[in-house]
């Protein structure tokens, strides 16, 4: 059984038999066409296999089964699940429920608008520039702290370190001192 989202509320359902049931015709009966065996008659294929596609609404679960021959009920092996019926057997469920859920707009069309970005990726690369742009602010921020370190330590280095009389300096000041004197 596939299943395949629909337009305007609907959903696609192929059913099909496998060529081992060994049937010479076959029909789908359930909810929506109240059981008749007229209604979806299934199509033969090559290898002796049936199928058919219906359009049901989607958001239900419906019950089903197939009657092979006119006769024998069977019961489609691959479906959601199954329901005890009236007649001590089992019904075949199709669940589309899951097919009745809406779809954002941008994802039913399979892109986005032109010029716009998808939500996930314009987030994501939104924090990427911000984590990018702080990166940058605090080594910005730690290359001034290092500078201004560096220019302190220099003044401190200044301030610190004593006067040491040269002989170019020395001389001049003791010939005053000397002119001084006399």
């Amino acid at each position: 059984m596939i299943k395949s989202r629909g337009a305007k509320g609907t959903a696609s359902v192929t059913f099909t038999l496998d060529p081992c049931v060994g049937a010479q015709t076959a029909a789908v009966c359930g909810d929506w066409n109240d059981w008749s065996a007229g209604t979806d008659v299934m199509r033969r294929d090559a290898a002796g296999g049936f199928s058919l596609t219906v359009d049901l609404q989607a958001g239900r679960i419906y019950r089903f089964r197939y009657l092979l021959d006119g006769e024998r009920w069977d019961n489609d092996w691959a479906a959601d699940a199954y329901v005890p019926n009236s007649f001590g057997g089992d019904d075949s469920v199709v669940d589309l429920t899951a097919l009745a859920e809406t779809v954002p707009s941008a994802a039913k069309k399979g892109t986005a608008k032109k010029g716009t970005a998808k939500k996930g990726t314009a987030k994501k690369k939104t924090a990427k520039k911000k984590t990018a742009k702080k990166k940058t602010a605090k080594k910005k921020t730690a290359k001034k702290k290092t500078a201004k370190k560096k220019t302190a330590k220099k003044k401190t280095a200044k301030k610190a370190a004593p006067v040491q009389a040269t002989k170019k300096t020395a001389a001049p000041t003791a010939k005053r001192a000397r002119k001084t004197a006399e």
